[in-house]
């Protein structure tokens, strides 16, 4: 009874944590789609009512919440504090679950796959699913146990297995009805595993020689103002943007004040006055450390240690002391330290390693610091508002930032971090706008918005450099190239193998008889399927492959020697390379039909209209 109780007390959380792992289990799907523009001016889909629309399927505010809070309630969990950034991290969390999950679940509807109430017994029976394998309810010492498993499900205690039944029969097995029907598209042939056997036990001979960009002279490569502009002229569609806005802000810290680091310094020059006075220092650090290594009332204790294991200031004074000394307040970047030395000694190589505890006393802001900073910026926005915002700066004495060009999906501002509510009011108003006091973890904020850009394409400006990386990449591959054909001409002119060069260039990685498989990629190369593709069909010394295109430039490549195929040990692999092929492609067929399903999919997000 106490196995099914606590099962029972579990199942709900247990249910939807290993469906998610389920759908997930099968690919990571990634954002598609976006806002349908004419939908929203016409009305037909009202962002107070419906944050997205899939395939005609509402989903609302509420729901989509529900997925962000379950999300950060698993970072709370962690013991982490929740910032805007675990905050965006949860919404696009949330959102690829959320898409993935109601696009297969269309999918199987459409193909009407279900389950009979035998189906359900016979995979409880049978084919007991990953979430139920991995409860430790039915494992012993770590591992499923099949006959513990069999002899609760044969005696249940209640209704407990509703929940699991259900499940089953509306999720688990349709969606696995739903990977057997795409796995219908996977062949694996004897040559696919014949190939894997050589790729993972065959050992390649190889003489090579490597052209990378090293080997290309710079100047070779940089592009002409003319190249530029033709690049970018031919390519605009590839550089079409939306609105972008720009923004000018100020901006305080949430740092100490003078008066907080005072009042940490008087407290410290207090408790470290108490335990020099012979007061229990372990007890004055479990009343007062601020140390996160103390939890539990360790009385300050940091064990044995050597130099180099603390902060330079804390070092310093510790190692400088003598035994049972009590030393401080010592300042760090962490705080204020005070350190009981209670022993020291010499280590087997002669390094010395004392024993201390400490207190640690956090210089923090302090509530009334906050508050002082808040009513320093809030009155800087009624003076921005009132007055403009350069002449509120300038009286207010505070810098004026700006960052242009942000994107509506953008989530952070330069110089502050994240900082989404920035972003919604830069997207939200007017030119000319002042913004209220904003804020995250670390700053008050106060925003102006200057200008929009409308959308349309990017000026030659802005991407200028993203155009100059497209050529130089391009040019490096062509120069690499006409280098490996230049060897191979000359080698080939004067009938001579790789091994026979001479006095190659020192900026040409040379390669000599190294033995590798193809799955491990050989030195200076690693792996590259146009390498893998030429020598898994080659023969000994049958003259020169390439140039092969590598990730780093070309090569140029003899094979030497390829040991013998092992016909017996190809028996014995078979059945492990078959199910490794089969996962693989699996995998591959499957992200190959979600990403279809999603570029064909009808979606409306209204996201950008909830922080």
């Amino acid at each position: 009874m106490g196995l099914m109780t606590s099962m029972r007390n579990r199942m709900h959380v247990v249910l939807w944590g290993l469906l998610a792992m389920f759908l997930l289990s099968m690919t990571i799907g990634g954002l598609v789609g976006g806002a349908n523009i004419i939908d929203q001016l016409l009305g037909r889909v009202n962002p107070n009512t419906t944050i997205a629309r899939i395939n005609g399927q509402d989903i609302s505010p509420d729901k989509f919440q529900s997925l962000v809070t379950q999300e950060l309630e698993q970072i709370r969990a962690s013991g982490q504090q929740v910032s805007d950034y675990h905050i965006q991290r949860a919404r696009t969390t949330a959102w690829d679950n959320l898409l993935q999950d109601i696009l297969i679940t269309q999918e199987v509807e459409r193909l009407g796959l279900n389950a009979t109430d035998e189906e359900v017994l016979y995979h409880l029976e049978n084919n007991p699913p990953p979430f139920l394998q991995q409860n430790p309810d039915f494992q012993t010492d770590g591992t499923f146990d099949a006959e513990k498993y069999k002899n609760i499900l044969a005696a249940p205690q209640g209704n407990e297995w509703s929940p699991v039944e259900a499940f089953m029969k509306k999720t688990y097995i349709p969606n696995f009805k739903l990977q057997q029907y795409l796995d219908q598209g996977i062949i694996i042939t004897e040559e696919d595993l014949r190939n894997e056997f050589i790729m993972r036990n065959i050992n390649y001979t190889i003489n090579a020689i490597h052209i990378t960009t090293a080997a290309i002279q710079t100047e070779t490569t940089e592009p002409t103002d003319l190249e530029l502009n033709e690049e970018y002229e031919s390519s605009l569609t590839d550089f079409e943007q939306d609105e972008l806005r720009t923004i000018k802000y100020c901006f305080w810290k949430k740092e100490p004040s003078k008066d907080d680091s005072t009042s940490i310094s008087n407290l410290a020059n207090e408790l470290a006055s108490r335990a020099k006075s012979g007061e229990d220092f372990s007890t004055i650090a479990n009343d007062y450390s601020q140390d996160p290594g103390n939890q539990g009332n360790k009385g300050g204790d940091l064990g044995w240690f050597k130099k180099g294991r603390m902060v330079k200031p804390f070092e310093e004074a510790a190692f400088s002391a003598d035994i049972g000394q009590i030393i401080g307040p010592v300042k760090s970047r962490f705080g204020y330290h005070i350190i009981h030395i209670r022993d020291k000694k010499m280590d087997e190589d002669g390094s010395e390693e004392i024993l201390a505890s400490h207190i640690l006393l956090n210089i923090e802001t302090s509530a009334t610091t906050l508050a002082n900073l808040k009513r320093a910026a809030t009155l800087f926005s009624y003076d921005a508002q009132d007055f403009g915002f350069g002449n509120a700066a300038d009286s207010h004495s505070v810098e004026i930032h700006t960052h242009e060009k942000l994107q509506e999906s953008s989530f952070s501002i330069q110089k502050i971090g994240a900082l989404r509510s920035a972003v919604q009011f830069a997207f939200r108003s007017e030119t000319g706008a002042v913004s209220d006091i904003i804020d995250n973890e670390q700053y008050f904020a106060v925003c102006y918005l200057e200008s929009i850009t409308p959308p349309g394409i990017s000026s030659f400006e802005d991407v200028e450099q993203q155009i100059r990386s497209r050529i130089i990449k391009r040019k490096e591959k062509e120069a690499t190239l006409d280098k490996a054909n230049e060897f191979l001409v000359n080698i080939t002119a004067d009938n001579k193998s790789l091994s026979d060069i001479e006095n190659i260039d020192s900026k040409i990685d040379e390669i000599k008889n190294e033995t590798k498989t193809l799955t491990q990629g050989f030195s200076s190369i690693n792996r590259s399927n146009f390498v893998v593709g030429a020598l898994i069909f080659a023969k000994p010394k049958e003259g020169i492959l390439g140039p092969l295109e590598t990730t780093r430039g070309h090569a140029l490549i003899e094979l030497v020697d390829v040991s013998s195929f092992d016909s017996t040990e190809f028996e014995v692999q078979k059945g492990t390379l078959k199910k490794n092929l089969f996962s693989r492609k699996q995998s591959q067929l499957f992200q190959t039909w979600l990403t279809e399903l999603k570029s064909k999919a009808d979606i409306v997000d209204n996201r950008k209209f909830y922080f």
